[in-house]
């Protein structure tokens, strides 16, 4: 095998074995090294057989032509070259998609490959493939190839599609080359007669008549022959919203606290924060249950007793905050990102911020509790705080000042062990308290007689529900060329239409001294058209074929 064949073939071969090594094997051999020293070998013959070849090439046309931008503008718009390079392109998008995580720090490669492989995927950008340089630079190659190649032949497309010498008659020059059928009608035929029968098959007809002579020709779907290039600008198009959002695209990470909003975006592996346009403000974060999860498809869970209160997603309900106004608001949750405009907003990851997110308390009459002894008439309301928040209750000012999920061992707080305690911040008549809330009312009674402070305060507190503070994990990613893509997803539907679901045909009728000479193309499909064509003509009369 010779030639470019050898060349992709060999490439591919490089390409797998080195995959197959660094990312499906845990020790490589001896065997492994020495099939990575062939398909290298094998990959560097047909890289030198090719580059002779075009350097062959290239002083054959500069002889003949005394310049290299022929051979440059057959080079770009060579079939060859758009293999090589969507081959390549692929590749490249597989190993940065599938195989390799993108956007991390340098340490994740190396604990994860080892120092040589995760230096080399550091130091060849495969970390971020998509914003890499020789990404960007195949893509750009790949839009002049399509462009070039469009450009090359497009006239010749245009001139038999929707030129005026489409429209030759059949005269002796054509019969030699298009061998027309003879027909011998079974009854006299009139001009209206050929005209809706060529008609019947969809054909626009066109009519001449010349003496004793009528001619018809007909036509039908010639867009279709620009079905390839509404593909090409389609797929132009796709690679510069491709390229708009390597260059000005954007994914990082952001964390949110319940009740709390952020707009400082951190990227992976750059050691980098970008500012984004908008803040995200968390209003709450839900674990959704296997149970609940049913419950919300309108099933009964049916599944192991064990598992139903366990993990099966997670989801935030979130506001876009802009310019002090919230402009948009939803939820983002497992594998069902909220969209904000070219902004796209994956729920990544979750945890417990160590602190309370929602609590309720009671609230009593300190004097009539303690002196009266009398919980009744003690007995004053509820009031309900969340994290971040300012509540009201008889003329005070409450919020959640500090918290702890366990004031035991804060550790096992964040296993789920919650034995909480809250510092409540009281502003009444125009003063400042700092009030104990603990789980345990003895312990929180306790708290109060130690603090000098609160001797004189009117109220306690008593924690009746407590629920813990999360933060959710946001991925977000900025795709500024995302309508462009779409925009050519929706050509490039229109351009497979027009090119494999329309097809261009022509029919030529010479109809003289009683007889009918028919000729007809098809740019595809041409045995099957031509025998459908035979079957239509024998209505007319008896079919015979010219040699």
């Amino acid at each position: 095998m010779k030639g470019f064949p050898f060349f992709v073939l060999s490439f591919l071969f490089l390409v797998g074995t080195v995959v197959v090594g660094v990312f499906h094997m845990e020790e490589r051999g001896y065997m492994y090294y020495f099939v990575l020293l062939l398909a290298l070998s094998l990959f560097l013959v047909a890289s030198a057989n090719v580059t002779f070849a075009a350097i062959r090439d290239l002083l054959k046309d500069y002889k003949k032509q005394g310049n290299i931008l022929g051979f440059l503008y057959d080079f770009f718009a060579s079939l060859k070259l758009a293999i090589f390079l969507m081959l390549t392109i692929g590749i490249v998008s597989m190993l940065g998609s599938t195989y390799i995580q993108q956007n991390q720090p340098i340490g994740f490669y190396l604990d994860r490959y080892g120092a040589d492989i995760g230096l080399w995927i550091w130091k060849l950008w495969l970390n971020d493939v998509f914003h890499s340089w020789y990404y960007i630079l195949l893509i750009v190659l790949l839009a002049i190839n399509l462009t070039v190649c469009s450009i090359k032949r497009l006239p010749s497309v245009w001139k038999h599609s929707f030129g005026k010498e489409r429209f030759l008659k059949l005269d002796e020059k054509m019969e030699r080359h298009m061998r027309p059928l003879l027909v011998y009608p079974k009854t006299d035929i009139t001009e209206d007669m050929l005209v809706k029968f060529v008609k019947k098959e969809g054909f626009k007809v066109f009519v001449n008549k010349e003496e004793n002579t009528l001619y018809l020709y007909g036509e039908k779907g010639r867009f279709s022959r620009l079905g390839v290039f509404v593909v090409h600008i389609a797929l132009l198009v796709i690679m510069a919203g491709g390229l708009l959002d390597a260059l000005m695209g954007v994914r990082g990470n952001l964390t949110v606290a319940e009740g709390s909003r952020e707009d400082r975006l951190v990227i992976p592996g750059k050691d980098k924060v970008l500012k984004l346009p908008f803040q995200i403000h968390l209003e709450s974060f839900h674990i959704v249950t296997y149970e609940e999860e049913a419950k919300r498809e309108g099933r009964v869970f049916r599944g192991d007793p064990s598992i139903k209160d366990a993990v099966a997603s997670y989801e935030s309900n979130i506001k876009i905050v802009q310019g002090g106004q919230v402009v948009a608001q939803g939820i983002t949750a497992v594998n069902n990102p909220f969209r904000y405009g070219p902004y796209r907003i994956f729920q990544a990851s979750y945890g417990l911020t160590g602190e309370a997110g929602e609590v309720l308390l009671t609230v009593y009459d300190r004097q009539k509790l303690f002196q009266e002894r009398d919980p009744q008439t003690a007995f004053l309301g509820t009031v309900k705080l969340k994290a971040g928040q300012v509540g009201d209750f008889r003329g005070m000012l409450l919020s959640i000042d500090r918290s702890t999920l366990n004031i035991e061992n804060e550790q096992a707080g964040f296993n789920g062990e919650f034995k909480p305690a809250i510092i409540l911040k009281v502003i009444k008549d125009h003063r400042s308290y700092d009030v104990p809330v603990i789980y345990s009312p003895e312990l929180t009674i306790f708290a109060y007689s130690q603090i000098p402070q609160l001797k004189d305060f009117p109220y306690i507190f008593f924690m009746e529900e407590f629920k813990p503070r999360f933060f959710s994990g946001f991925q977000i990613t900025y795709s500024p060329g995302m309508w462009v893509i779409w925009t050519g997803s929706a050509l490039l539907v229109l351009g497979l239409i027009l090119a494999f679901y329309t097809v261009h045909r022509k029919v030529w009728i010479k109809y003289q001294a009683g007889i009918l000479k028919v000729a007809f193309w098809s740019h595809k499909f041409k045995e099957e058209y031509r025998k459908s064509m035979i079957i239509k003509l024998k209505e007319l009369g008896d079919v015979e074929e010219t040699s």
